[in-house]
């Protein structure tokens, strides 16, 4: 396993997309350690098991010349629906060199050759997390702008990802490719089942009721450039 920096742009990659669970279990657990696993804190990732593939979990992994994994992702694939990028990240020993944004390239043609019309991204909101040595929110904000994704006009909150975790507020949600207004009954009931199905609660308190209540406060929610996050009001704080 690679452990030093590249001294150049990785540009020999192979791209390996996995949806059996069975599927190449070593080069999972590989990719979780050396890609996934340093690139998030516990609330955001909890362990493998929320990356191991499966028929509704595709697991991207990019491989640089020598079959090492380089960058990483992880989409929860909802066939006609709202499907959900849940994580996207370069080794540390990769990042800044290209192999994300070929990565992400990758995955925009599987989306729009498949039957997924809308592919959203959680992303930190620059007003809410400060720069930090591991946290760089506009930057990540440019990345997915150069991959041509927009910003949808309301808040969200990142639910709770295990039993100890905790829930991550001050978050935008991106679309990924090609999306018009979204609908906001359907982005109700898709962040409904993400929460019950994350917390194993009714998605009832008083952050929730907040949350939902901005997205239903019209029929349709528009989708604006991602140069304009700005306009998305944050949720408030009591």
């Amino acid at each position: 396993m690679r452990a030093t920096p590249y001294a150049e742009p990785v540009s020999e990659l192979t791209i390996v997309d996995l949806t059996a669970p069975d599927e190449r279990p070593e080069l999972v657990e590989q990719t979780y350690r050396a890609v996934l696993r340093p690139s998030f804190n516990t609330d955001e990732l909890s362990g493998v098991e929320a990356v191991r593939p499966h028929p509704g979990r595709l697991l991207s992994v990019a491989l640089d010349a020598a079959g090492v994994p380089v960058a990483a992702a992880v989409t929860e694939l909802e066939p006609g629906g709202i499907s959900l990028l849940g994580y996207l990240a370069a080794s540390p020993a990769a990042r800044g060199l290209g192999a994300g944004g070929r990565l992400m390239a990758h995955l925009v043609e599987f989306w729009t050759a498949g039957d997924y019309p809308l592919v959203l991204a959680e992303v930190h909101d620059p007003r809410g997390h400060d720069e930090a040595e591991d946290e760089h929110p506009e930057a990540r904000l440019r990345f997915y702008g150069r991959a041509g994704a927009a910003v949808l006009d309301v808040p969200w909150v990142q639910p709770a990802l295990s039993a100890d975790g905790a829930r991550v507020p001050d978050m935008l949600l991106l679309a990924l490719h090609d999306s018009g207004p979204v609908d906001s009954a359907a982005l109700v009931a898709w962040a409904r089942d993400y929460f019950t199905g994350a917390e194993g609660a009714g998605f009832e308190d008083a952050q929730a009721a907040a949350l939902l209540a901005r997205m239903a406060q019209r029929e349709q929610i528009p989708v604006l450039p991602l140069q304009h996050w700005r306009q998305v009001e944050p949720l408030a704080r009591d």
